[in-house]
């Protein structure tokens, strides 16, 4: 019998200490701090507008008709250079300052992406980037021209 009441009375103060150290952890965690009430920054991203809208003419799976012919424009930006004024002193050789990132094929019309300073561009042939103009343009490869001197510029 005095063995039982000793493990009862040690069973006790064993479960009011636990008890205690439980009581207090919630207040230490409930209790005003000056690093709880410190603002947090927030990560803002810079969304860019996608300017490329697709061509969706194929049949309906679910109707079985075809979509009408509304089609969206695709969004585009020339890069114009302002005109300076022209010397008779011979240019420096100037690379160009953009890169091609490949075509875009739309029924019979060829969209060319570039990339120029961080921002993109969607041009046609034969239309002018800055100083260059586009000559040809494949898959894997631009040619542009300037002053009759031809660039090749590789797909990246």
């Amino acid at each position: 019998m005095k063995k039982n009441k000793y493990t009862i009375f040690f069973l006790l103060l064993l479960s009011v200490g636990i008890w205690c150290t439980v009581a207090y952890r919630i207040y230490v965690t409930l209790k005003d701090d000056d690093n709880a009430s410190t603002p947090i920054a927030k990560i803002v991203k810079k969304v860019k507008k996608d300017t490329v809208s697709l061509l969706l003419n194929y049949r309906d799976p679910f109707l079985g008709g075809y979509m009408p012919e509304k089609v969206n424009k695709v969004e585009r930006k020339v890069i114009k250079t302002p005109k300076k004024e022209t010397t008779t002193t011979p240019t420096a050789d100037i690379s160009p300052d953009f890169q091609y990132k490949g075509i875009i094929r739309m029924g019979k019309s060829i969209q060319i992406l570039l990339n120029r300073n961080g921002e993109s561009a969607m041009l046609k042939p034969k239309e002018k980037v800055g100083e260059f103009v586009v000559a040809e343009v494949t898959e894997e490869k631009l040619v542009v021209t300037r002053n009759g001197k031809k660039y090749n510029l590789l797909r990246q």
